[in-house]
Order: C-alpha cells, then structure tokens, then sequence
C-alpha cells in the first residue's frame, strides 16, 4: 500500500501526523479492544496510520475495510514501510503497551523513535519474558547492570540491608520499566498505584520534576452495558447451559495464568455440593500455554459435570452474563494487577464482585465489591466470601437500582469523556525531528 505524497498530504490538511503501534483486531487481547475505542477521535485530529506488526499488516486492513465498510479514516501500513518512512519530521507517535507478548514487536520502535506511551501495566513482568523467549532481549540483564552500576534499588532491600525479594527477574522486570519511562516523551497510566510504581521503579534516573510533568493519569475507560434483545440473551444463556434456577459465579475476561483461576476452581468445588444450583463460568478465551484451564476442568470432572469455558466472547454476549451473574470474580495475583475496563463493568452489571486487596483494585470501590487477600490462603478466601455472600444476598438492592448508580459513575469514564485529556497529552509531545 502507497502512501501519498508528503506535500499533497500537507497541502490537503494540516493534523499532524501520529503513528499508532499497538497490537490491533484481529487479534483478541486487551489492548486491541483497547486502542479500537479512540482510533476514531484520534483521526479526526491527527492524520493516523496504524503500523501494524509485520505479518499481520493485510489481517489488519481486512478487519478495519470491514469495520468502517472500506473507508476507514485511518492507513495501516506494516513495520517495514514504516521504516522505510522513518525519520518522519514532525510525526508524533503512540505506543500502546501493556503486559502482553502481541507488544514485544513496538519494543522496537520505542527506544529509537520516543513518543507518548500508554502503559497499562507497570510489572511488564510477562512480557519481558516473552522477549526473552523471542531472543529480542539477550545480553540485557548484563547491559542494564552495567548502566545502573550495578545497584539494587532500595525496593529490593529489607530495612537492615537483606533482599525482600530476589533482584533477578523482578530487578529486570524493574529496569525495562525504567527505560520504557526514560525513552518516552510523555506516558499514560491508569491508576494512582500504577503512577506510584512508575515513580519507584525510575529510581532517581530522572529528575523528580521533569518525571513529574512527563507521566499523566487517566483512567481506564467503562464501556456501558450494551442494549441486547432478549432472544439474544436467551441463546446466548442457552448456548452456556444457564438455566433461570442456577446461581452463577462468573470469572470474566482472558483467561490467562494470572487471574487465580486454579484457586477459583478450588473453592467452586468446595462449594458446589452446599449450594445447590450452583454453576461457575469462565468467560472468556482460554489461553492454555498459559494456564490450561479445560485441561484441569476435564481431569477434576470427568463426567463433564464441570466449570463451563466460554470461549471468546463479543461485547454483548459478556454483558448478558455479567447481567446474568450472582457473583462476578476480577482476580490477578501473583502479578501486581492494574485495573482495567473489567472491574467496573463487572459492578455495573449489578452482581456482587469479589477482587484482590493488591495493586490498584483497591481504588475502585463500590457497595457491591467485596476484597479478599491473596497468597496461600487465597481458595480458602474466596470460598469464605462466596459463603458469607451468599448469607446476606438478600440484604442487597435490586439490581435496576445498582445499575443505574454506577452507571451514572461510569458516565464519566467513557471513551468520549477521556479522549480529550489523551488527545492533550499527544497533541503536547514533541515532534520527530529528520
């Protein structure tokens, strides 16, 4: 695909041009689903093109050709033409970087060409070790080592000097943030949690003031429930075997290895036989190199008696069951958990919602969230919450009411509500220079 010629471009409108990289549809994780939300604001303030990771560039166009019915208001091009492209005088960039291996390719990118990042979470803990796995990353630890002269930042140490934890992949973990945050001209983060990790983890690399400026909080935008016809909601009930009678507990969302679901599975089974009707639902795509979920569902029971494992789920189809739900369950541990789009959408839908005590989930709070804490006990913890809910469930408001309480919260949460702070933060990051 050709781009235009620069000077007709210019001659044609004068938005400064921004390029995007960040995993995009058709791919299914977070950030795509993500970044889709603000693509059409951001082209009609930016001439956009979205560099789509080599390979995946004609699925991409395919997808948004279908989407905007072959006149998206936006290019895709690949890696490749963009390097050919590059130095681009004047062009701003947007990197869309979260925990997640679809990233590892803008890694690339966003040491060379600095630009605004949003960083949606501040471990990077997976994704390092996807690099590692993709040998994009050898030699790092020894190299950043030798940068920081080889010294332990004081978040590692006990107050008498011993380590509180071990330097080797957290430490590295800690240094890719460190120069992620260096490299960018402007950064986004979600929570007061992530913002204060970031602040930590720079460790003295920047001066206070400048990092101060450079790093912004905007929240992570709440999709509101979608309208869906009730014969929808009948088969899509229907299709996951949910019968009116059932009391449902629902773990939604990508089901990676970090999201508890063995402990979960523990203490539905510790539950199922005093709670009668009781069924659990995981809903969402099982990732099974990650943690294969069906696999352990199939040996625990045999008869397939079991948990159900949705699959990928669209839109509407996961507000039908998070409306359809008794208890909704937004759980992340070991890795530091940033709160994501999931936890106040799991509130709206008027179910009560048990989430971890760590990371950034404490912000969000509502009448209807109930924490628990994490580490060994953490099964025992959420079959104690379940038990303890399910004794009081009648103390609770209908569900209308819930619903429109925290719909009226989430109205300021909306991708509309944020793009212009998030347009702001680009439109004030410095331009490439040739």
């Amino acid at each position: 695909m050709a781009l235009p010629n620069k000077s007709a471009v210019e001659s044609r409108s004068q938005r400064p041009r921004l390029y995007v990289f960040s995993p995009l549809p058709p791919q299914r994780n977070g950030l795509a689903d993500y970044i889709v939300e603000y693509l059409t604001p951001l082209a009609r303030d930016f001439e956009l093109l979205l560099v789509a990771e080599n390979g995946s560039t004609a699925d991409v166009k395919a997808h948004f050709d279908e989407a905007y019915r072959g006149a998206p208001p936006f290019a895709v091009i690949s890696e490749s033409m963009f390097a050919a492209r590059q130095p681009d005088a004047g062009a701003r960039m947007l990197y869309n970087v979260g925990n997640n291996g679809d990233c590892s390719y803008l890694l690339d990118y966003l040491h060379r060409y600095p630009g605004v990042v949003m960083l949606h979470d501040v471990s990077l803990f997976y994704l390092h070790q996807i690099t590692l796995q993709a040998q994009r990353a050898n030699g790092f630890m020894a190299s950043w080592l030798e940068d920081e002269g080889f010294a332990v930042p004081d978040y590692f140490l006990n107050p008498d000097g011993s380590l509180a934890r071990s330097p080797g992949l957290l430490y590295q973990e800690c240094l890719m943030v460190r120069r992620v945050v260096r490299s960018a001209s402007a950064l986004i983060v979600h929570s007061r949690y992530a913002r204060q990790r970031v602040m930590g983890a720079v460790h003295a690399a920047i001066p206070a003031a400048e990092l101060t400026a450079k790093v912004s909080r905007i929240p992570h935008f709440v999709l509101p429930p979608s309208s869906t016809a009730a014969d929808e909601e009948i088969a899509t009930l229907a299709r996951y075997n949910i019968r009116p009678t059932d009391h449902v507990l629902l773990c939604p969302g990508f089901l990676t290895g970090n999201k508890m679901l063995y402990e979960l599975l523990v203490a539905y089974r510790r539950l199922q036989h005093d709670i009668p009707g009781l069924k659990l639902v995981y809903a969402g795509e099982e990732r099974p190199d990650e943690y294969p979920i069906s696999a352990k569902i199939a040996q625990l029971w045999p008869d397939g008696s079991g948990p159900v494992v949705t699959g990928y789920l669209t839109s509407n189809e996961l507000d039908i069951l998070l409306a359809r739900a008794d208890v909704s369950f937004v759980l992340r541990y070991p890795t530091y958990g940033e709160t994501s789009g999931i936890l106040p959408r799991a509130v709206m839908g008027g179910a009560q919602v048990v989430t971890v005590d760590i990371g950034s989930y404490p912000e969000f709070d509502s009448p209807l969230i109930r924490p628990v804490s994490v580490g060994t006990g953490a099964a025992e913890a959420l079959e104690i919450a379940v038990r303890d809910l399910w004794t009081t469930r009648g103390d609770r408001l209908p569900k209308p009411q819930l619903r429109m309480a925290e719909a009226r919260r989430a109205a300021a949460l909306t991708p509309q509500s944020l793009y212009r702070r998030i347009g702001d933060v680009i439109r004030q990051s410095p331009e490439c220079r040739a």
